[in-house]
């Protein structure tokens, strides 16, 4: 532990090798961010926007938007180079009480509805392709096959980790291609002067004045970018980190933002909007209209695109408990590493079961409001540490350092957005809000209170004695 201008730091005693360079880090950056929502996530904006053009414009700004938030995360990660990304930022800034929240908000509104997420995405879209237009899977099947890809996933990352890791860029390329291929099938469908070009005629109607749904729409945009939180753990491996991942992120949000809004546009290209609004896999859809013969490929390749960020996940989730277990907000048990295999079982077993739970009670709205709701919450959290420390800390060193306008502007519009979601759906987004708030007193019954009963203590210390001892777990250093 070091201190710099009375800010206490935490810092790896193993430093990883800086071996990525600017292109690595946009390659990783695009593969990323926005995750596959792109290929099941339209109709839910749509419905919200309620037009073809405000739909448009709503992915446009929802990039620009998440670029806001991501620069304000380069800074504060240039500050604090540490793995467990923004509960260590909260965490060394706001305090014990506000990094747990952090964590336990990031366990239960991210991680779980997000691997709920992706193993309905890839459950989805394998299924899909055998059965007609207009006629969707059975709901169970569809959740019986997403368990199973979640759980198979786990068990590969728990016991082949070094197998799993070979075919990850293969996996992540797969988003690439599948939407290279729908912009140019709707550039295909544009030269043929296909008749749902009739869409584009009034884009604007049908767009709501009441301030709500858009706000809902732009709420659930956000989320369709998610995943560029991942350049928080990039830090210790960039050659240059200063200059190399602020060019990164600025290089890959373009590419992605264009992409989003080109496949958009395809999409609207070939389907009508009660089509595009009674589809659960809309890329399936698109390719049915016109192109049959490429439905298999298009399945394939986003079915590879979710399993691919679902395995990123899986490897890349267990960072921030590790980091909880190393300052006492989590059991012991979750800072172990199998001693052979050398993976966190206890904490990925944990995670994978909250998934299955998520996956057999929510659905896809439901998951993007959770997972929305707290990265809207964390975001204000951390943007209000990089202000709190420009304030505090105007001599503390930083590498990197975003414009404090941008600053500003995106601790608002999330904290804006989310109170507009708030009033618009107020019982799940209040359900959300009410989980992160239970963390407060879990830390003062957990963490803050330190004279436990003695017969609780040795309790806890047989039981995490017993489960080192059964699942051959061990320390981390």
């Amino acid at each position: 532990m070091a201190q710099q201008n009375g800010i206490q730091i935490e810092k790896e005693e193993i430093r990883m090798k800086r071996s990525i360079n600017l292109l690595h880090c946009v390659a990783v950056l695009v593969a990323v961010t926005g995750h596959i929502s792109v290929f099941i996530s339209p109709s839910v904006i749509f419905s919200t926007a309620g037009s073809i053009g405000l739909t448009i414009i709503v992915w446009t700004v929802a990039g620009l938007l998440n670029l806001s938030a991501c620069l304000c995360f380069v800074e504060m990660a240039t500050i604090f180079p540490s793995a467990g990304g923004p509960y260590a930022y909260v965490n060394n800034v706001f305090g014990g009480l506000s990094g747990f929240i952090i964590m336990w908000g990031y366990t239960l509104l991210i991680i779980g509805p997000f691997w709920a997420y992706l193993s309905y995405t890839a459950s989805v879209y394998i299924l899909e392709p055998f059965f007609p237009i207009g006629c969707e899977p059975p709901a169970l099947g569809v959740r019986l096959l997403g368990v199973w890809i979640l759980a198979t996933l786990v068990v590969l990352n728990c016991i082949y980790m070094k197998y799993v890791t070979k075919v990850q860029t293969l996996l992540t390329a797969s988003k690439v291609v599948g939407l290279v291929l729908i912009i140019t099938l709707g550039a295909v469908v544009l030269a043929r002067g296909h008749e749902t070009k009739s869409n584009f005629e009034d884009v604007f109607e049908n767009t709501p004045t009441d301030p709500g749904p858009i706000a809902m729409g732009i709420f659930y945009s956000l989320f369709v970018y998610g995943g560029w939180q991942i350049v928080c753990g990039l830090m210790e491996e960039v050659k240059e980190p200063s200059r190399d991942i602020p060019r990164a992120v600025y290089i890959s949000f373009l590419v992605v933002t264009v992409q989003y809004v080109l496949v958009n546009i395809s999409y609207f290209l070939v389907l009508n909007p009660a089509q595009f609004l009674s589809s659960n896999a809309v890329a399936i859809t698109f390719t049915q209209v016109h192109f049959p013969f490429l439905t298999p490929v298009v399945s394939i390749l986003v079915g590879m695109s979710a399993v691919g960020v679902l395995n990123a996940s899986i490897m890349g989730h267990s960072r921030v408990m590790f980091a909880g277990a190393r300052n006492g907000h989590m059991p012991t048990i979750f800072g172990m590493l199998h001693v052979r295999y050398l993976t966190p079982w206890p904490a990925i077993v944990l995670k994978a079961t909250w998934g299955a739970v998520m996956l057999f009670s929510g659905s896809v709205d439901i998951f993007m409001q959770f997972i929305q709701a707290f990265s809207s919450v964390m975001t204000v959290f951390v943007i209000s540490a990089l202000l709190y420390l420009r304030w505090s800390q105007p001599q503390l060193h930083r590498p990197y350092k975003t414009f404090l306008v941008n600053a500003i502007f995106a601790c608002v519009y999330q904290f804006v957005v989310l109170l507009l979601a708030l009033y618009q759906e107020p019982r799940r987004i209040g359900l959300a809000l009410a989980i992160i708030a239970s963390g407060a007193p879990l830390y003062w019954i957990g963490v803050s209170w330190k004279s436990k009963p003695e017969s609780f203590k040795q309790t806890s210390k047989k039981i995490t004695i017993s489960l080192q001892k059964s699942l051959l777990l061990s320390k981390t250093s």
